[in-house]
């Protein structure tokens, strides 16, 4: 495993705000990536070469025999980066992490099993792993090590999801508020308003289109970003000034502004109500809250509020952490046993090509060197049954090394401890 190669930038070594700065502005361009990637490929001469990005990390891992130095590094991000000053350059080199052999295995496996993720637990990595590779595989940067790699660390992440409860019980705080809104069966035709056009709301919103609902009113203090989220829910958006006036009611409200000050007062709630007296859905998102108390205490609510929502969410993120013990336990077997299978891996290739060469050398020689007088003394008949004789007899010895050494290395492997 000694050519691994594996260079990152996440936000475990970056501000998790910047960590976005590193992904080269290409990354949304698919001809433009390839073209970049094959460049870097073809002028670093790396054998193969596996590319992720997300919200959070920037990730390389390469085949290639020599190790990582800083000139490599800072030919990289310059391919990725055209026209930055060398000095910022040289600043990415300070948060990048450079692993070599073994230790790139074990990464990729952490990453896969979220272990090295911003939210341990979360499974969207799998997916994320699974499309960088398809993608660089469809245009040939990659090959059979890296093939290997993804082809057991996505097995090794479902290891870890089935036998630790390192995925068990949201974190977010936004799933933990759209599952309790849930245990209360709101209707499909529950008529949702909005407050608030931020990251939470929209993250809110993915979570409301999923679950088939269909009406909506988005009210924001900045009219495009209520558009955008309007039509993400294909519902209606309109001024945050207006909430005071909407009189066509509502079943549910899901809030989450920046405002120092209650944005539902009771005089607002109470016209919002249009006379309504069935019991409504409030979930409260804001710090400090969007919904006055006096809301709470006098109207009939089921009132969801972020505070009891981040305690659940610390104490299932606690959880979670705890379990990661035995999910690295998992994947320091799982590499051990890919060093294995790679080494076996590696002597088939290598003798599958080997031998044959060599057993056919032998062949030719002992055809037309060592015994061409005693063959040229036969007749057709008999040299053509000889000749038959030989073929079989290469094609059966060329098996017997390779499937020798298949076994004394699959026993290596069973041995292990489980």
């Amino acid at each position: 495993m000694n050519n691994f190669r594996l260079i990152t930038i996440s936000h475990k070594t970056a501000n998790i705000n910047h960590v976005g700065k590193y992904i080269p502005a290409f990354n949304d361009k698919p001809e433009q990536l390839v073209a970049v990637l094959t460049h870097i490929k073809q002028t670093l001469e790396v054998d193969e070469l596996l590319y992720l990005a997300t919200c959070n990390r920037l990730t390389f891992l390469f085949v290639k025999d020599n190790p990582v130095d800083e000139q490599f590094l800072i030919q990289l991000f310059s391919m990725l980066h055209k026209d930055i000053p060398e000095h910022c350059i040289k600043g990415i080199l300070q948060i990048a992490s450079v692993f070599n052999g073994e230790e790139c295995i074990k990464h990729i496996f952490e990453v896969a099993s979220s272990l090295d993720s911003l939210v341990v637990g979360e499974r969207e990595i799998i997916r994320q792993l699974r499309t960088a590779y398809d993608f660089c595989s469809q245009h040939e940067l990659t090959g059979d090590n890296i093939r290997l790699v993804i082809k057991h660390a996505i097995p090794v992440a479902k290891e870890v999801y089935t036998h630790t409860k390192i995925g068990e019980n949201s974190v977010s705080v936004v799933s933990l508020a759209m599952q309790e809104m849930m245990r209360l069966n709101p209707a499909q035709e529950s008529r949702f308003l909005i407050i608030g056009a931020g990251q939470t709301n929209n993250l809110a919103a993915k979570f409301l289109v999923k679950h088939g609902f269909k009406h909506f009113d988005i009210f924001n203090r900045s009219q495009e970003n209520a558009k955008l989220l309007a039509q993400k829910l294909d519902g209606n958006s309109h001024l945050l000034t207006e909430l005071p006036h909407y009189n066509k009611g509502f079943d549910i409200i899901i809030t989450c502004t920046g405002a120092t000050d209650a944005i539902v007062t009771k005089e607002i709630y109470q016209n919002l109500l249009q006379g309504d007296t069935e019991t409504k859905i409030i979930v409260d998102l804001a710090v400090p809250t969007d919904i006055d108390p006096e809301v709470v205490a006098q109207y009939p609510i089921h009132y969801i509020a972020v505070e009891r929502l981040r305690q659940v969410a610390a104490e299932n993120l606690l959880l979670r952490k705890q379990e990661m013990l035995k999910a690295q336990a998992i994947i320091a077997k799982r590499v051990e046993e890919f060093r294995l299978m790679l080494r076996q891996r590696r002597v088939e290739r290598a003798m599958s090509t080997e031998i044959p060469a060599r057993m056919k050398a032998v062949k030719e020689k002992a055809l037309y060197a060592v015994f061409n007088k005693e063959i040229a003394a036969l007749d057709q008949e008999a040299q053509d049954v000889l000749s038959k004789v030989v073929d079989y007899l290469e094609k059966k010895y060329i098996g017997i090394p390779i499937a020798i050494a298949k076994g004394v290395l699959e026993s290596e492997l069973m041995s292990q401890p489980t």
